[in-house]
């Protein structure tokens, strides 16, 4: 029980860390993971947290490279295998061996052997999360494009180097062709073993949807199942576990490049799923980082205060000669497909982005408890640099990347926020031209009207003040009917108490809304004797219970609601309508006021919705953005880019009404 609480205080954390980059861009996400971490650390459930690093490498790491593989492109792989082969394979044996012995003969009191281990611990890359601060620059794509395959190999080569140089700590001695024959055995033996596990599941996978046994759960639990089990099978077999998964995860990315628009439930349940396991997967190694580092740091002060510099300067170091030698090793040694006509900057664009992350984290928890030679050789240090180096990388990436790839030539497009609005108030001018099925359409427009606003915060206040000066606007109008001898005195005084009910239902709380379901459920019964008509009417909106109740008040005195709420509905539109010509802008309190009063409206007086024409004025309106959108295409308005994003946007808001179209129909009858 205490496991599943401190794995949802994470869940929390992760939460409480996106939000607060969503407001706050300058901060690199991983640093915010890192900072809510160590804040975590000083509740009572994490005070001298410690986890199992092999588990949380099988459980974490192991799915996140998964999904990495087989979301790459097979297409840049095969075209950069080179590339793959100098980055992620010479580039980590030349980065190891050059820091190790730079940072033995700097600092000597740290053996070769951790030195080699130190720094096969920080040449993984994490393109993921440096690709967050990118601007998008089709200059640059080559260099992303190089990094990622990178970041999916390296990572292996990594984990390989690493065994190899704590083996060589434990015994003290070391082979070169012991150590080349292990590393190309566990390299190459992990990639033929995911690869044959992988397509065992492609096969299996592809022979159920040709028996239509291609369930969402069926294909997602398969599919979820092989991280895991190459993972661990590699590992018993002593070869690299890492590189079985990314190879399993390249056959499966096979499989989902032929699948195209077959399985496509299947495909987007998969993706959603991935988004979310990976976004909170990558948000708890950092935090794991932060809520260690309080205790690490801890420990190396009680052993000496000076240290603190003292690692800090072997971090900055390694950060730095490994930086050094990635730029000079990306202008000579890497192809880039495409001149881009400054090399240079090419170069040095890789050598930042080059920082390590997730699996760097990893790897450093991996260090022994037998790790403690002196007081800079221990686990707690050795951990403590490699974070240092992590935070550092990542820093210099946040600021530099963005600056690197800021295209200065890119005329100035509109957002996609601007496309989306201006899509959906040309859906709505259409669809309020039709002269037909006038009530069908309103519900639609409503409806996405609604999606304007939804990024905006309701001031209650303003709120409030809109309904009070819209039944005021309406106790004008029908006092005047009144007085004009248009209705009569009781007339008058039922529609004063419906104005005064209306204005109380809309400023609803949970003790009104209680209050209300009652008073309306007892009438209903009171007039149809039946306890079933009782108990819809509690289980009935307050908004909409209400306007029955005073259509059967009206009907007992042989009175017609309708006309006079026609007059009162149409002084109030008016004043809105002149209302929102004085704004600025549209506001959301506006639009709130105007769809309840149009939803009164229709429910008085109009007839109730036919559910066939609903569903076909919302495809319609779905059918009109699409046009929308292909004219802008067509007149070369929109990017490709937004137009996926706006077809994307077009798509799920498809599939939301499919998933609820039954309740639209209950909620405007």
């Amino acid at each position: 029980m205490e496991g599943v609480f401190v794995v949802l205080i994470i869940l929390i954390g992760i939460v409480i860390s996106i939000l607060v980059n969503n407001h706050f861009k300058l901060i690199p996400l991983p640093m915010i993971f890192i900072a809510v971490g160590i804040g975590l650390s000083f509740l009572p459930p994490f005070r001298n947290f410690t986890f199992d690093p092999n588990m949380f490498i099988f459980m974490i790491i192991a799915p996140l490279l998964y999904n990495e593989a087989q979301s790459a492109s097979r297409y840049w792989i095969g075209r950069g295998a080179v590339n793959i082969f100098s980055l992620s394979i010479a580039l980590v044996i030349v980065t190891v061996i050059l820091v190790g012995f730079s940072v033995n003969t700097i600092f000597p009191m740290i053996p070769l052997a951790l030195a080699f281990a130190m720094a096969s611990v920080v040449t993984p890359t994490d393109a993921s999360a440096v690709s967050a601060f990118a601007h998008p620059n089709p200059k640059y794509q080559v260099p992303f494009t190089i990094l990622q395959n990178e970041s999916l190999f390296n990572d292996a080569a990594g984990f390989v180097m690493f065994d190899l140089s704590l083996l060589m700590f434990v015994k003290g001695n070391f082979s070169i062709v012991e150590g080349a024959e292990s590393f190309l055995l566990e390299f190459i033996g992990g990639l033929i073993l995911g690869a044959i596990v992988g397509a065992v599941f492609h096969v299996l996978r592809s022979f159920l949807i040709s028996l239509d046994d291609d369930s969402p759960i069926v294909m997602l639990v398969l599919e979820l199942v092989v991280p895991f089990l190459v993972y661990f099978i590699a590992e018993e077999a002593n070869l690299s576990g890492i590189l079985a998964v990314v190879a399993a995860g390249l056959v499966q990315g096979v499989e989902n490049d032929k699948l195209q628009l077959t399985a496509s439930e299947v495909q987007l349940v998969r993706d959603n799923v991935w988004i979310i396991l990976e976004e909170a997967m990558s948000g708890a190694i950092f935090m794991l980082l932060g809520l260690t580092l309080p205790s690490i740091i801890g420990k190396i002060i009680q052993t000496s205060s000076g240290l603190i510099v003292i690692l800090v300067s072997v971090a900055a170091f390694i950060y730095i000669f490994k930086l050094l030698i990635r730029v000079l090793w990306t202008r000579y040694l890497v192809w880039m497909h495409l001149d881009s006509g400054n090399r240079w900057k090419d170069s040095l664009l890789m050598g930042v982005s080059g920082a390590s992350g997730t699996i760097s984290l990893s790897l450093a928890f991996l260090f022994p408890e037998s790790v403690n030679q002196n007081a800079l050789t221990n686990r707690d240090t050795l951990i403590f640099i490699v974070a240092v180096i992590i935070l550092i990388s990542l820093t210099v990436a946040a600021v530099m990347v963005p600056k690197m790839t800021k295209d200065e030539t890119k005329r100035k497009d509109k957002s996609f926020a601007q496309w989306n609005r201006e899509m959906i108030m040309v859906t709505m001018n259409e669809l309020r031209k039709q002269p037909e099925n006038h009530t069908e359409a309103q519900i639609v427009v409503d409806v996405l009207s609604q999606q304007l606003h939804q990024h905006a915060v309701t001031n209650i206040r303003k709120l409030k003040s809109l309904y009070k000066a819209a039944h005021a606007t309406e106790v004008d109008a029908i006092t005047k009917l009144h007085e004009e001898n248009k209705i009569t005195d009781d007339e008058f005084k039922y529609y004063q108490e419906f104005l005064s009910l209306s204005l109380f239902t809309v400023s609803n709380n949970i003790f009104k809304n209680i209050m209300l379901r009652i008073r309306f459920g007892i009438h209903i019964g009171r007039l149809n004797r039946d306890i079933k008509s009782v108990q819809d009417m509690m289980l009935t909106s307050p908004l909409i219970a209400e306007q029955y109740y005073w259509k059967k008040e009206f009907e007992l005195h042989g009175e017609d609601l309708a006309p006079i709420e026609e007059i009162g509905f149409n002084a109030v539109m008016k004043q809105l309508r002149q209302n929102r010509r004085d704004a600025a802008t549209t506001t959301r309190e506006l639009h709130q006021v105007q769809k309840y009063y149009r939803e009164r409206h229709r429910r008085i007086g109009m007839k109730s919705p036919d559910p066939i024409i609903l569903y076909e004025t919302f495809l319609s309106a779905f059918h009109q953005e699409f046009l929308f959108l292909q004219d802008q295409l067509t007149n070369k308005q929109l990017t490709v880019e937004t137009a996926s994003q706006l077809q994307k946007q077009i798509i799920y808001d498809e599939l939301a009404y499919i998933k609820n179209s039954a309740s639209y129909t209950a909620t405007y009858r």
